[in-house]
């Protein structure tokens, strides 16, 4: 086989029937303008899949840079992460350190306050004993207050009579 008719085979495999017997009966200079249309069509088609991949290599570049700059500003945000974790974990010792000094402080007031009390207690029992003491004393030297007064114009009616007595 020629390659004429190797190329004669293949069309017409790759065409329905219909279709051959339309180019068949075309004209020859319609089919060299529908020839030279289809390539120019094709060669545009290439040329913009070309230029589609360039942009496609212009984009994967900068994704690449931009990956890029991701990587490093996600590795200064896990080490400024780290660096937060760590003060966190320092101040969060540090209020533990300060709650468990404020319990012992606390404590040692309540028992500071605790003993206060207690003596401020006893103060206040001794002083209500010390008033009772002083409210029956008081009463006390009235009554014997009164009885010296009684006493005295006693002695003093007696020394009256007696002068009185005497003249």
């Amino acid at each position: 086989m020629n390659d004429l008719s190797n190329c004669r085979e293949f069309y017409s495999l790759s065409l329905p029937t219909a279709e051959r017997m339309f180019q068949k009966n075309r004209h020859r200079m319609d089919l060299l303008d529908d020839h030279i249309h289809d390539s120019v069509n094709i060669y545009a088609t290439c040329q913009e899949i070309v230029r589609e991949w360039q942009l496609m290599g212009d984009d994967t570049l900068e994704f690449e840079a931009a990956k890029k700059e991701l990587a490093k500003e996600r590795e200064k945000f896990n080490a400024e992460k780290k660096g937060l974790a760590w003060s966190v974990a320092d101040v969060e010792d540090k209020l533990a350190k300060e709650k468990q000094f404020n319990a012992n402080k606390q404590k040692e007031w309540e028992t500071s306050c605790e003993w206060t009390n207690h003596e401020m207690q006893t103060a206040r029992d001794q002083i209500v004993k010390l008033k009772g003491e002083k409210t029956k004393m008081s009463d006390e030297y009235e009554q014997e207050c009164a009885l010296y007064q009684k006493r005295e114009n006693e002695y003093i009616q007696c020394i009256a009579k007696l002068e009185k007595n005497r003249c």
